[in-house]
């Protein structure tokens, strides 16, 4: 067990080191910071970044903490639903990728593209489910950060969730989203580098075999050994369902196709989906499933992976698990702050409250909207903590909220007989549909309706599969009844930059003057 004072230095030096480095590369830029370069990264960016970017944003604290967490309850079925559930999703985005690249080319969010294509209500219902799906993803992030300093240094885990923000909110707030790139690309390398390690050691010290009869020596009923394993099926299902909610709804995915090249969007995320594949899969082999098979007395299975680390290799094992996992803290965390910054600075502030707002003037609301919903997050993250809400609560329930406008977005995007009403019922059926038959699965099966009853997999699988079937029900029902069809050549031309915003409005200004 590491001090809690290595705790703080982890997150010391993360801190600095990241903000140092934005603040070097910000002053060896030869271009000025503007409110579009904040939000867009210049839409300039390759595919070898961008798939690096797509990896490490996908890779969540929870992916490495919640692959190994199924690793160790479900034996060698659980790496392989993690991996192949949250997959199956980036896979896909390539499609829409590259659709909103072609009908919405100069959107700052896929918000944007929703105002213009149905009505302002369907617009505020869709932002109401991109606010909650990156406040849950943020929350996600925190928590696995703050589980893992408190399992491996016995920092309090209060104090943690509230320091891990700052690690990834001040740099973001300098950079940009340019600077959750960079940071994105160095901390893909290194997961890479410390998952090779981990492999390495556990093959070496333990080999195939131990582990092997350790998982047989374990009772039949938990099925460790089988593909067929009934537990890891349905978190499978519960899996593949809620990432297309965190997937789809997440603006941090539109926004790495919105800022990358028009050659590069779609193959980033096919590039990108295949190589993170590796990371959870490969984690929760040597970390869970070996914790299981080697028999390790760990109480919580959201913390099989430092806990297994630290039995590899000591504390270096503990400060390497460390630093991969904060390194997925810093990308996700960034990813998201960019996100929600760019919802409410292009959605809520450019439409609503200040249209001719000039450049300067967003980039400093960009900055403030950063900050405070980092320090923000820090809070509610104490909060879930203080009314016994984990890790694996939030990720197997984040499906039933946020994947009502999956369905619904999709088809908005893709197809021209999506209809408004269609989508907007569709979407919010799907989600109060879904919260009520978890409420009444967990009563009826337990008893009772509380947290725990509430994370039980049958209860969570009913209330996910109940989202997706009644959204996509109602949207594509309606689209097939009402033969209604959109034109989207004609929005084409309805999107610009900030830039080109604030140039039309000093030529208006100008010829006011004359």
């Amino acid at each position: 067990m590491l001090t809690s004072t290595t705790g703080y230095m982890i997150l010391l030096v993360f801190g600095v080191f990241f903000t140092g480095l934005t603040i070097i590369m910000q002053r060896r830029s030869k271009t000025k910071m503007t409110a579009e370069e904040f939000s867009t990264a210049g839409r300039s960016v390759g595919i070898g970044l961008a798939s690096a970017s797509i990896i490490a944003a996908w890779t969540w604290a929870a992916t490495l903490m919640m692959s190994s967490s199924t690793g160790f309850q479900y034996g060698i079925s659980g790496p392989y639903w993690y991996a192949a559930g949250a997959c199956i999703q980036v896979l896909l985005f390539a499609i829409v990728a590259i659709h909103l690249k072609r009908k919405a080319p100069k959107a700052h969010t896929f918000l944007e593209f929703i105002g213009k294509r149905f009505d302002q209500k369907n617009h505020k219902l869709m932002m109401f489910f991109a606010l909650m799906t990156n406040i849950i993803v943020t929350a996600m992030v925190i928590l696995g950060g703050a589980i893992a300093l408190n399992s491996l240094t016995g920092m309090n885990v209060y104090v943690a969730a509230l320091l891990i923000p700052l690690t990834f909110t001040i740099y973001t707030m300098i950079g940009g989203l340019k600077a959750s790139f960079i940071a994105d690309y160095l901390n893909t390398v290194m997961i890479f580098v410390i998952l090779t390690i981990f492999a390495t050691v556990v093959y070496l010290k333990f080999g195939t075999t131990t582990i092997y009869e350790g998982l047989r020596a374990l009772p039949e009923s938990q099925q460790m050994l089988t593909m067929a394993s009934v537990p890891g099926l349905l978190f499978g299902m519960i899996n593949i369902i809620g990432n297309f909610g965190t997937v789809f709804v997440d603006q941090s995915y539109w926004q790495r196709a919105i800022a990358s090249k028009d050659s590069a969007a779609s193959k980033a995320y096919i590039y990108g989906g295949i190589a993170w594949f590796s990371i959870p899969f490969a984690i929760a082999t040597f970390l869970g499933v070996t914790a299981a098979g080697l028999g390790l007395n760990i109480t919580d299975p959201d913390a099989s992976a430092p806990l297994m680390a630290a039995e590899l290799l000591g504390s270096v094992g503990s400060i390497l698990f460390l630093v991969m996992l904060f390194m997925a803290v810093m990308s996700t965390g960034a990813a998201e702050l960019t996100a929600i910054t760019n919802i409410i600075v292009t959605d809520i502030y450019r439409k609503s409250i200040n249209p001719t707002a000039s450049s300067e003037k967003t980039l400093k609301v960009s900055r403030i909207v950063t900050l405070s919903f980092g320090l923000a997050m820090g809070i509610l993250s104490v909060l879930l903590f203080n009314i016994g809400i984990g890790l694996g609560f939030v990720y197997m329930a984040m499906g039933i909220f946020v994947s009502g406008a999956v369905i619904p977005l999709t088809i908005g995007l893709l197809w021209k007989r999506a209809t408004n009403n269609g989508c907007f019922y569709g979407a919010l059926a799907g989600m109060v549909s879904g919260i009520t038959v978890w409420l009444l699965s967990a009563n009826m099966l337990s008893g009772e309706i509380t947290v725990e009853s509430l994370g039980q997999l049958h209860a969570m699988l009913y209330g996910n599969v109940t989202v997706f079937v009644v959204s996509g029900v109602i949207s594509i029902g309606h689209a097939l009844i009402s033969k209604q069809e959109f034109d989207f050549e004609a929005m084409k031309d309805q999107f610009k930059s900030f830039d080109e915003e604030e140039k039309e409005l000093q030529l208006a200004t100008e010829r006011e003057v004359i």
